[in-house]
């Protein structure tokens, strides 16, 4: 598989400051305050709104993990184009810190997984990962990353995928596994609550079936479900057994507005 070039910031100067001395200085803060002690994880569920909403949340469960050279990114399908499971084919992502480059090795070995496609069509402006990457920068500037936009697969497919995943995670010397995902979105604020401690609770048993199916039941948009239940799926496959809550909340404390919210939340998984 051929890299293509630099993939361009997207939304630094509307998600986040364009300004590289804004943006490390409100990195390095939200980092200082770790949701729980640093400790090794498989992987890690993450909100990616806007700093303002949730650049705490984010910052807060990636200090609690040890993050190694290695990360595969799953997040929301926002955008048109690609497959369901499109594989990002860039050989750097550009944050006003600079470049993070590709991990060629994790890249090419996913690639092999029946049902992905590489494809950048699915990438180009969408947001869910871009705005971790300062993040991971700050912590380990070495990092390389493979990144996979995720749209909604057959449930039935999801023991094969983690299998899957967690193969080619297995082959490269392993990966932090990244689930990048809002919870339920526009209803109030005590509502949205509600519903997402219905399918955090599904998250925190390791219910990657049942959080798919709860979603769906109960109305929760919860935008990464798909990506959630497939970063758990491979983390089972590869060892892990515990998923910690680390916080959740939604936009209105910070907007304002408690009628027309969106939920954030973060776990970690060991």
């Amino acid at each position: 598989m051929k890299a293509a070039s630099n993939r361009r910031s997207a939304v630094a100067g509307s998600f986040y400051s364009a300004d590289p001395g804004v943006l490390l200085r409100e990195v390095r803060f939200w980092l200082s305050e770790a949701a729980r002690p640093p400790a090794p994880a498989f992987g890690v569920m993450v909100p990616h709104a806007g700093y303002a909403y949730s650049g705490s949340i984010c910052g807060h469960a990636l200090a609690s993990v040890e993050v190694g050279p290695r990360v595969l990114i799953l997040h929301t399908k926002h955008q048109a184009g690609g497959g369901l499971l499109s594989l990002a084919d860039y050989a750097t992502w550009e944050t006003p810190l600079g470049n993070v480059n590709c991990d060629a090795r994790l890249t090419e070995a996913l690639a092999g997984v029946h049902g992905v496609t590489c494809s950048n069509a699915a990438h180009s402006r969408d947001h869910a990962a871009e705005v971790v990457l300062p993040f991971l920068q700050v912590l380990r500037p070495d990092v390389k990353i493979a990144v996979i936009s995720v749209g909604r697969f057959d449930d039935e497919d999801l023991p094969r995928l983690g299998s899957a995943f967690a193969n080619a995670v297995k082959s490269c010397g392993g990966a932090l596994i990244i689930a990048s995902s809002d919870m339920n979105h526009y209803e109030s604020h005590m509502q949205t609550l509600e519903k997402d401690e219905h399918a955090l609770a599904h998250l925190a048993a390791f219910d990657a079936p049942g959080l798919l199916k709860t979603c769906e039941h109960e109305d929760i948009s919860m935008c990464g479900a798909y990506a959630t239940a497939l970063m758990l799926e491979t983390t089972h496959a590869l060892g892990a057994s515990c998923v910690e809550i680390l916080e959740h909340t939604t936009s209105g404390p910070t907007s304002g507005d408690y009628e027309q919210v969106v939920g954030y939340a973060s776990a970690r998984v060991s």
